[in-house]
């Protein structure tokens, strides 16, 4: 393909994030999950070491699992799969520009929470904010989204963000794995 081609077709990289964005639902899911966890752990450390072959069938099925998969299931249809993508250098320049890091103004010397270059209070929502392209954040939902995140929630999409426009993503090249390579080395 030539060069022109490639170009034609090139696009920013992208990636996904689902959350599930009902807390209490996890919260259940984790209580169930660890009794059931803990029932399975105490079976197994009271089953005896030795002759299994009478043994017919594995063990029985927890009480709890048919509720677990009710959690499970519920919690799939509270969960929203976010389409992140990667933004044009100029965009990310800008956002760089526009969120400059915080100085202390006594000394004038960088606030030690900025220290990837940018005022990270302000930085980071801005970037998620910019980053999702799916689902739409048109009107009030940008801030019904981020009023609803948890800590770890917004790190992930914050963290997806970043590595979308920071972390190198392409394609490893190696002609020792390359399979036309291979194949023409008489592989």
């Amino acid at each position: 393909m030539d060069f022109d081609s490639i170009l034609d077709q090139a696009t920013l990289a992208e990636t996904t994030v689902a959350l599930c964005l009902n807390g209490r639902l996890r919260a259940e899911y984790e209580r169930v999950k660890n009794a059931v966890d803990e029932r399975a752990a105490q079976a197994e450390s009271s089953s005896l070491p030795g002759d299994d072959r009478l043994a017919s069938r594995g063990p029985a099925p927890d009480p709890d699992q048919p509720e677990l998969d009710r959690l499970v299931e519920e919690m799939r249809r509270h969960t929203v799969e976010f389409t992140l993508r990667a933004l044009p250098r100029p965009e990310w320049t800008k956002l760089f520009a526009d969120n400059t890091p915080r100085t202390d103004r006594q000394t004038g010397k960088r606030d030690p929470r900025d220290g990837l270059g940018v005022n990270v209070e302000t930085f980071f929502p801005a970037l998620v904010k910019a980053s999702i392209v799916s689902p739409e954040l048109t009107g009030n939902r940008w801030t019904r989204l981020y009023d609803s995140l948890s800590d770890a929630q917004f790190d992930k999409l914050a963290t997806a963000a970043w590595n979308l426009n920071r972390v190198d993503d392409d394609v490893p090249f190696s002609l020792t794995s390359s399979p036309s390579r291979r194949n023409s080395a008489g592989s």
